[in-house]
């Protein structure tokens, strides 16, 4: 059968390539600086069904390394899927719900990046049995300016 071919930020466990408790985990992480933003949405990119999940976090002077944002795969259950109240909850298939911020009730109040913040995602698939190349670690994010 297949066995691993390690993309480049791959670490495995277990007896690899051969054994049964072989499990290997491709990480990127990705450093990007942004300005004078009021943070109110942030989704990040990982595909179903190796995404394990994606981490934004803040890292400038006085909040090094400050998690943002954790977004993790929920698994459809199957309940009721022909019903409103069953939508997006499909068994075999996955919602990545993004991070939201505001004044609304339930959210947290939204963040306030100053000039030169630096971020940093670190995105982590499953990737045992084949590499996984032209992997994202992207974000797309909605902010306002203050």
């Amino acid at each position: 059968g297949p066995y691993p071919e390690l993309t480049p930020g791959s670490s495995c466990t277990g007896n690899c390539p051969h054994g049964d408790d072989c499990s290997c985990i491709h990480t990127i992480t990705y450093n990007h600086t942004v300005s004078n933003m009021r943070l109110i949405y942030a989704g990040g990119h990982c595909h179903a069904p190796a995404c394990i999940g994606i981490w934004l976090y803040r890292n400038d002077p006085g909040h090094e390394m400050e998690l943002l944002c954790h977004q993790a795969p929920i698994y459809g259950k199957g309940t009721g899927e022909n019903s409103a109240a069953g939508m997006y909850d499909e068994a075999g298939y996955l919602a990545l719900p993004p991070c939201l911020w505001g004044d609304d009730y339930g959210l947290h109040p939204s963040i306030l990046l100053p000039k030169n913040t630096e971020l940093v995602s670190v995105k982590k698939n499953k990737n045992t049995y084949q590499g996984h190349y032209g992997e994202m670690a992207s974000w797309q994010m909605r902010g306002i300016s203050f």
